[in-house]
């Protein structure tokens, strides 16, 4: 009887030692300024935004595409971080706009804005689109934020 309280004692701590081991979705340290901008000189302001929001705790990710005129921003928070989401929304758009004076300036923090601002963001990586596609996608984007607030 002895042997098998042991035993059982040990498939429980393998047990426990397999449930343990998971793997956060995102690290200590992202690296969120590799994203889609490319040596494209018509994305320095999102390559710029992306840096200013990239070193702050509370910001998991940050997704930036812009035009000659216009600057679209999504950040991602982490869940514990949503319950002060506003005043945290309101200060970076204002840091934002401090910043790029010249752009008009979108900041987002809902998912399905992040996914199709990560997708566009691709894209321009991969120099896919135009600077008028570019355009259209983006008013897009901003267009569907607007009809979901």
């Amino acid at each position: 009887m002895n042997s098998r309280k042991i035993t059982l004692l040990i498939l429980f701590i393998i047990f426990l030692a397999g449930c343990n081991h998971s793997e956060s979705s995102y690290s200590d340290d992202p690296n969120i300024t590799h994203l889609s901008t490319s040596s494209n000189q018509e994305q320095e302001a999102a390559v710029q935004a992306k840096e200013l929001l990239a070193d702050r705790d509370d910001i998991k990710a940050v997704h930036a595409v812009n035009t000659k005129d216009m600057l679209l921003v999504t950040i991602e928070i982490p869940h514990h971080e949503r319950f002060s989401l506003k005043e945290k929304s309101k200060t970076y758009q204002k840091e934002l706009e401090q910043n790029f004076p010249n752009f008009t300036i979108e900041l987002s923090t809902d998912k399905k804005i992040i996914l199709e601002t990560a997708d566009l963001e691709e894209k321009i990586t991969k120099n896919t689109l135009t600077d008028d596609e570019i355009k259209k996608q983006m008013e897009k984007i901003i267009h569907l934020s607007k009809e979901q607030t």
